[in-house]
């Protein structure tokens, strides 16, 4: 029996592939579907991914063949012929990349041949197939990456004469940031960048404004892929098969210096890098958390930071932050909502990674992506500060507990370049939390401004943070 879901926040594979394909620069996406396609993209994803706007590719400015009955009746080729013609006039681009939604998929138009019409004219383009009805946004990530590589030689103007790529011992390709699913994509990508470089290493970031022209050009001369999505194992899986490049893969982007030292050292010895340069870079890094976690402390114990909280989003964007909260902040972790769509066995794997990270822990991984029944799993835990999307902020005000707005769908905060993952992007997570809490504690201060609350009101009243804890940040 079929089943509806409330508040789907998952989207369809199409919008998945033009997000992803419009956060290249120099691509060009071309949907193939109906006007409502584009549409739905814009208004529900795009404009709820922290307001992110059309750019120069997206929004309502999308190339669109507009499918409509007449379509439907007699084939949608001339039409998609037609707008091809049209798109080149008016778009200006590296490549064009023709994507298919659900009705064409349906009625059988010849889109590879459409295609290579617009090939024998001298532009690069291919095609992709992604009806909606085949999965959701993170399956349209998937399907668009694949996409490309499998056509790669085709864009990069070198189809039938590839040569073996030569391999750049100290170059990575990041994968797993899924554009405007990740509402902090382009700061998470940034903060990742930049914790590689304080060990020799570069990365290929490949989408936004951190991505430079020659990446695209150098993805098979990586040395390594590092995955931080279960939705990035098919590209990783496909880049080892087809171009020899090995991959690790970590649950989660990692959030502070003791989850990104953990991926560093990783990455150091798959690199061969030098140790001792890795480990330097680590603890300067560990310093600079230790410095500003202490400067913090007095706000902590002020506003009685220890709460015990729950957090909603996809995998890969919960399980750093969650962990981070937890160790070194020592936050108390209730319940964690993931609420991307995973196989049994990565569902599995996650479980068992937590209690791994946290073994003392009680708290709870569900995996839900109904937006009723994740609000009645909120209103049913005692929490005293959330973590979500906009469609969880209903559940924190009905409990009165602050609320921090962090993963999609998000409407109420205007996102370019901050995140969570990295060393510093720890500090920017430290950050919103505080300002939630902190927004939250107003009507509760006294005269003086201070919050009357004891500390750690969360547990009792009852001091958890122990004193070897704080010991530890002060050193």
């Amino acid at each position: 029996m079929k089943t509806t879901t409330v508040g789907n926040r998952n989207s369809c594979m199409l919008h998945g592939a033009v997000q992803t394909i419009k956060s290249i620069e120099g691509a060009v996406p071309i949907i193939h579907s109906t006007s409502g396609c584009g549409v739905q993209q814009y208004a529900g994803v795009s404009g709820l991914s922290g307001n992110g706007g059309s750019g120069y590719t997206g929004g309502l400015g999308i190339p669109s063949t507009n499918f409509l009955e007449r379509q439907v009746v007699f084939g949608g080729s001339s039409r998609l012929r037609e707008q091809l013609k049209n798109t080149v006039k008016i778009k200006d681009g590296d490549f064009y990349v023709v994507l298919t939604g659900c009705t064409p998929e349906l009625v059988g138009d010849d889109v590879p041949a459409m295609t290579k019409e617009l090939q024998e004219q001298q532009y690069k383009a291919i095609h992709i197939s992604t009806p909606g009805f085949k999965g959701s946004v993170h399956n349209g990530y998937t399907a668009a990456l694949t996409g490309l590589l499998r056509q790669f030689g085709k864009i990069a103007g070198t189809d039938g004469d590839q040569q073996p790529a030569r391999k750049n011992d100290r170059l990575v390709n990041l994968l797993g940031i899924i554009p405007e699913q990740d509402v902090f994509w382009r700061g998470n990508l940034k903060g990742l960048k930049d914790s590689l470089k304080g060990i020799g290493a570069d990365a290929n970031v490949l989408f936004g404004p951190e991505a430079d022209a020659q990446e695209w050009t150098t993805i098979f001369n990586a040395a390594l892929n590092v995955s931080f999505s279960a939705h990035s194992l098919e590209v990783c899986e496909w880049l080892e098969s087809n171009a020899g490049i090995p991959y690790v893969h970590f649950d989660g982007y990692p959030v502070g210096a003791q989850q990104t030292g953990e991926l560093l050292r990783c990455i150091g010895k798959q690199l061969d890098l030098e140790q001792e340069k890795v480990e330097a870079w680590i603890a300067r890094k560990e310093n600079s958390e230790r410095y500003y976690i202490l400067q913090f402390l007095d706000a902590y114990y002020k506003y009685g930071f220890q709460k015990r909280f729950a957090l909603v989003g996809d995998s890969a964007a919960v399980l750093g932050p969650a962990r981070f909260l937890t160790d070194p902040l020592g936050l108390l972790p209730s319940l964690i909502v993931v609420t991307d769509d995973l196989p049994q066995q990565v569902r599995d794997s996650i479980v068992v990674q937590w209690k791994e990270w946290q073994p003392d822990t009680e708290a709870r991984i569900v995996f839900e992506s109904d937006a009723k029944i994740i609000e009645e799993l909120l209103i049913a835990e005692e929490i005293e500060l959330l973590l979500g999307s906009s469609i969880e902020r209903r559940a924190a005000e009905r409990k009165g507990i602050p609320f921090v707005p962090v993963s999609f769908p998000l409407a109420e905060r205007i996102v370019l370049t901050k995140g969570y993952a990295g060393f510093d992007g720890a500090f920017t997570l430290l950050e919103d939390v505080g300002d939630g809490i902190l927004s939250n504690a107003g009507s509760d201060r006294d005269e003086q401004g201070t919050n009357p609350q004891p500390a750690f009101s969360g547990i009792g009243g009852e001091i958890q943070l122990q004193e070897n804890e704080i010991e530890r940040m002060r050193v």
